[in-house]
């Protein structure tokens, strides 16, 4: 689940919008940070947990080979592609779940 702080909350489906000056603490189950504004506690949370934070205005090289790619990524594809797994799973487990080519 994508997660963005922001002062400007916006409705886009699948996306959770937080306000910058309510931040309680990291989101589990957030798998890309966007943060919006100057809010380095957020950014340093997220980055201590292992999730990919960003200010949204760089444009990242996706990763298409589901060997190479970082958990949250490989779950979200794992799911895209309907193949169940663990939500506590190690990096490894789920790599054995990726179909042979």
């Amino acid at each position: 689940m994508k997660v963005i702080y922001t002062d400007t909350p916006g409705n886009e489906r699948g996306v959770c919008y937080r306000l910058l000056s309510e931040f309680f603490g990291v989101i589990g189950t957030a798998s890309e940070v966007v943060v919006d504004g100057d809010a380095q506690e957020i950014v340093d949370a997220y980055q201590a947990a292992g999730i990919k934070v960003s200010d949204g205005n760089e444009q990242e090289a996706t990763e298409t080979d589901p060997l190479k790619m970082k958990v949250p990524e490989l779950k979200e594809w794992l799911a895209a592609k309907g193949i169940t797994f663990d939500a506590t799973a190690k990096k490894e487990d789920l790599q054995a779940l990726v179909p042979a080519e």
